[in-house]
């Protein structure tokens, strides 16, 4: 799993999902075109049957394209089987209008267990890919908001979400896009991104149940002494943590999911 890549040189990833959408998914892919910007699309399977030639150009301009899922429940909610008919009939749609397979998985609201998460990377090969950059964009339709944050908090090695169905986001991306340039970025898909990952660079762990802490107790410095505490000579990388990054709807229903927080 990964939410952002250790890398050397000054590269970040691109991430659009909840598509493709016939009115706003064009008009983002022109603008990536104009600047020979290549992204990755994590689309949803109504929309990817639905709209079969708007997700054939994200491929044909040389996008990634991933899988969120047929129509972005929380799959944790789900039964297994559940989860795994959202995540097999995905695929297809995407195989059926491309003739690519995905081995790309991000889950809806980012909500995932470590034993789903093991599941579905073992049943079907997939990488789960979460964010380090979030404009909020599904929540705040600002223009400027999405350009501070994403400008704010952009480094090398970032894997950024946004939502290409929404027209505030895409009619940013102009701006966004060249104040990243100007900032010295270069852009590359996640897979991309990945391959560039620095050797021996801690890898980000699978979700894992967190270790209960053991609790140790310090000694206390001698009246006086103002020598401060040497710190330990290792440092370990953190695990991604599969709950979700944002806040999530405790709804039963992934469309009253949608219809309260919008899709993300």
């Amino acid at each position: 799993a990964y939410r952002s890549v250790e890398v050397d040189q000054p590269y970040l990833a691109l991430t659009f999902d909840d598509g493709p959408n016939p009115e706003t998914t064009p008009k983002l892919l022109k603008m990536l075109r104009d600047r020979n910007i290549k992204a990755t699309f994590f689309v949803l399977g109504t929309h990817a049957s639905a709209y079969p030639d708007v997700l054939r150009q994200i491929a044909a301009d040389g996008h990634e394209i991933g899988n969120h899922s047929w129509n972005h429940p929380q799959l944790p909610k789900l039964t297994v089987a559940g989860a795994d008919k959202q995540v097999e009939d995905t695929s297809r749609a995407i195989e059926d209008a491309t003739g690519a397979k995905t081995v790309l998985l991000r889950p809806p609201y980012g909500a995932m267990t470590p034993a789903l998460q093991a599941h579905i990377a073992q049943k079907y090969g997939m990488t789960f890919i979460y964010w380090s950059v979030d404009p909020l964009d599904w929540k705040i339709r600002d223009g400027q908001s999405i350009y501070d944050q994403v400008l704010k908090n952009a480094r090398p090695g970032s894997i950024v979400l946004a939502h290409d169905i929404h027209a505030t986001t895409v009619a940013a991306m102009p701006r966004v896009l060249d104040a990243l340039i100007a900032k010295g970025f270069k852009f590359a898909t996640v897979s991309q991104l990945i391959g560039m990952e620095k050797p021996g660079a801690p890898k980000v762990a699978a979700a894992l149940p967190a270790a209960p802490k053991k609790t140790v107790r310090k000694p206390q410095p001698a009246m006086g002494d103002t020598t401060p505490g040497t710190a330990s000579a290792t440092t370990k990388p953190k695990a991604v943590n599969a709950t979700a990054p944002k806040p999530v709807s405790t709804s039963a229903s992934a469309a009253r999911d949608a219809a309260k927080y919008g899709l993300y």
